[in-house]
Parts: C-alpha cells; structure tokens; sequence
C-alpha cells in the first residue's frame, strides 16, 4: 500500500483543525499563539482554515492571519524557526507529497505577497518631478 492510500482525503476545516491541535501541542508555539491572538483559540483556528484554502488572496485575512503566515515562512526569531519546520513535518504526516508541496506553495505565495504590500505602502512615492520643476513647467505653458 503506497503513503497516499494511507493517508485520508482531508476537507480544509479538518486539515486546520488538525494543524491547530498540532500547533496547540507544542508547548512554545502554543504560548506565541496564545499570546497573538490574546487566547482567542477559535480566531487561531479560524486564521488557519483561511490560510490553507487555496481561494484566500492576502487581502483577505485577519490580522491574526497575516502574523501566522510571518511565523509559517519568514524563519524569524526563535518561533519562526521553530514553526516553520514544524509546519512542513506536520503537512508531510498529514497530506501526500503533492498535496504538502501545493499547499506550502500556496502559503509562501500569500507570504509573498503580503511582504511586497507592505514593502510598497510603507515607502512614501516620491513626486516624478520636483515642485520647481513643476513651478517651471506651469509658468512656461502659460
């Protein structure tokens, strides 16, 4: 019997829940994501469930979503160190191999985009033209 066969179809909601309950087992992921989203485990479950529907764009989730996303990919500080690889053990125990590699596409493509929003709303766009520039433009076309 092949590792697929042995592994059952998961809905969306099942496969966060089981994520969720993997995440809520380990002890220092458990105590960041208790802290982020002020013990609201429900929300946890409920940014999870958006983030691996593959329908979900960045501009649709939460807050709290967007947080989980940084700790899924961005490898930073402690807990993102810790989630990441742990995330990919957990996806490659529930789901085959192309399913675990869609998947983590998916939630790096969101991670992706949300880092590029915020890259290109934080930096103020400059005028094309200086206002002498300007000044000088309006006065030669009067």
């Amino acid at each position: 019997m092949s590792n697929s066969t042995l592994r059952p179809n998961l809905s969306t909601a099942e496969l966060a829940f089981r994520i969720y309950a993997s995440f809520r087992a380990h002890p220092h992921i458990c105590n960041v994501l208790t802290h982020i989203s002020r013990a609201k485990w429900s929300e946890v479950e409920r940014s999870i469930s958006s983030i691996l529907d593959p329908a979900t764009t960045s501009d649709e989730l939460s807050p709290l979503g967007k947080n989980i996303i940084d700790l899924m990919v961005a490898e930073r500080g402690i807990t993102g160190k810790i989630l990441k690889p742990y995330l990919h053990t957990v996806l490659h125990r529930l789901l085959d191999p192309a399913q675990s590699k869609r998947l983590t596409r998916h939630i790096e493509a969101l991670y992706r985009d949300l880092e590029w929003k915020a890259q290109h709303t934080a930096q103020p766009h400059e005028p094309s033209t200086s206002s002498e520039e300007s000044d000088r433009v309006r006065v030669e076309l009067q």
